[in-house]
């Protein structure tokens, strides 16, 4: 739990949920005994079955960004009914993909008296949905064991099979690619050899660049369980490289950040900016920062990625709106270098501000200020 979790009171579980979650159920009754779970009963008071929430049962099992909250219907055979999500902090396009895929609909019939199917994740969403499939089976077991006396059969599972562990070790080796980067004095190889690898291996294989979301999770202190690797190691390396090389990552990970830079490289024109808008820039962009937060914070963490382009631009599921501001970007990016990267980027600002706390130059890097990509 993060600081602003703890602050916050937690919001009920909306009526409407639990009615999905249990169809036939004209009144649910809040216990806490032998776990907590609501009691639903019919017209006429007879109990039909019951719903438990994934938050309220341990163990929490994260997903990119946080727990999923699912309600899990279940009646006395032990069968599930449906399930819902009702409340997350995943990138929207995760639990889009997620939702679209038809998951969430297949949970429901599962007989726990049998033994749990082991489905299979989303690819392209594999950690939030692989954690909404262990948190629902999890529940679904302990309410049918502790509420109806029912013996489940011992799970067997093959997640965390060959071709995860395949995208994990890509990106490791990805990533120690892009730390020995920062010490190599081949100036193509720093800034295209290397980013073209993350460019394919971060942006268009794996979709896991870092953005304002996680990083805001992880400074109230809601670091990714083990069950997120991807994420882990790229908080790994900022750990590693930033007293060392400053915005490494910005410089030789972020996949958005090559593409600005690839455009400017073969741009016919590139404009030079006067030295009196690049002292206004740290300003600009720290300021659209604080304004995101506080809009994030207030009206969920999971809209950040409404406004940074990454997520929708590599995995291919863009709306109008972000589809224009991804061109508009990438445009303005061929005569202003990395236009994104220094004007606006909540990400690198948020990095920038690390790197002045445990950079030996405070934000200087090889002679030029942090500031600028």
């Amino acid at each position: 739990m993060g600081i602003l979790d703890r602050i916050a009171p937690e919001p009920p579980v909306p009526g409407q949920v639990l009615d999905q979650a249990l169809p036939g159920a004209a009144s649910f009754d809040k216990k806490t005994e032998p776990l907590p779970h609501f009691s639903g009963s019919d017209g006429s008071g007879k109990h039909i079955g019951t719903v438990v929430v994934t938050d309220d049962l341990p163990p929490s099992v994260q997903g990119y960004l946080g727990q999923v909250g699912c309600a899990v219907g279940l009646t006395p055979e032990g069968r599930i009914t449906t399930v819902r999500t009702f409340r997350h902090e995943e990138t929207p396009y995760y639990m889009e993909m997620v939702t679209g895929s038809g998951l969430i609909e297949e949970m429901a019939g599962i007989d726990m008296a049998a033994p749990f199917p082991d489905l299979d994740a989303i690819s392209g969403a594999t950690i939030t949905s692989r954690a909404i499939i262990e948190d629902v089976r999890t529940a679904a077991t302990v309410a049918a064991e502790q509420l109806y006396s029912i013996k489940v059969p011992e799970f067997e599972s093959r997640a965390h099979g060959p071709l995860q562990r395949w995208k994990e070790g890509l990106l490791a080796l990805t990533l120690l690619l892009a730390f020995a980067a920062g010490f190599v004095t081949d100036n193509w190889f720093k800034r295209y050899g290397s980013g073209l690898v993350t460019l394919i291996v971060v942006g268009a294989l794996l979709n896991t660049p870092l953005t304002l979301s996680a990083l805001s999770r992880i400074f109230q202190g809601n670091l990714p369980g083990t069950g997120n690797w991807l994420l882990l190691m790229l908080l790994i390396y900022i750990l590693v490289s930033s007293p060392l090389q400053g915005r490494g990552y910005c410089r030789y990970v972020c996949p958005f950040g090559t593409l600005q830079q690839l455009a400017y490289r073969f741009s016919p024109l590139q404009l030079r900016i006067p030295i009196r808008v690049h002292s206004w820039l740290p300003v600009v962009k720290r300021f659209f920062t604080a304004l995101l937060i506080v809009v994030g914070v207030w009206g969920g963490m999971a809209g950040f990625t409404e406004v940074e382009p990454f997520f929708g631009l590599f995995s291919f599921n863009l709306t109008p709106i972000i589809w224009i501001v991804v061109i508009f970007i990438l445009v303005i990016s061929m005569f202003w270098r990395r236009f994104w990267c220094n004007t606006l980027c909540p990400t690198g600002t948020l990095l920038a501000l690390l790197c002045r706390t445990v950079h030996p130059r405070k934000g200087h890097v090889h002679g030029k200020s942090d500031e600028t990509v």
